[in-house]
């Protein structure tokens, strides 16, 4: 009850800031939450891939300004990929540690 408390808190202060969030992943229960730790700030658009490498099929869509949940573990060659969770149709994929901006985990915005 607590998290989706506060998860609806922390939606409704980044709209008023002027971002967009990832909402299917802040209201998710901590079970469906298990391995997006970090909060991320999209630095520039970038798309959401199946798989962290530039040939993955695109599943989603990321546009500068938007916050979202992601994994704070890197992924693939180099592991400079996060597995993220898209703001356009909420859907899981990755996305390159270069287009985001980490805000900080999950447990320090009390998700």
């Amino acid at each position: 009850m607590r998290l989706k408390r506060f998860a609806a808190a922390f939606v409704t202060a980044t709209v008023a800031a002027g971002g967009t969030v990832a909402a299917g992943a802040a209201l998710a229960g901590p079970a469906e939450a298990r391995g997006l730790g970090c909060v991320f700030l999209i630095k520039h658009r970038a798309p959401v891939k199946a798989k962290p490498s530039r040939k993955g099929k695109v599943v989603d869509r990321v546009r500068k300004g938007d916050r979202t949940l992601g994994s704070c573990q890197g992924y693939g060659e180099g592991e400079n990929w996060h597995k993220i969770v898209g703001t356009r149709d909420l859907k899981r994929g990755y996305a390159r540690q270069k287009n985001l901006k980490r805000l900080g985990t999950t447990e320090e915005f009390g998700l």
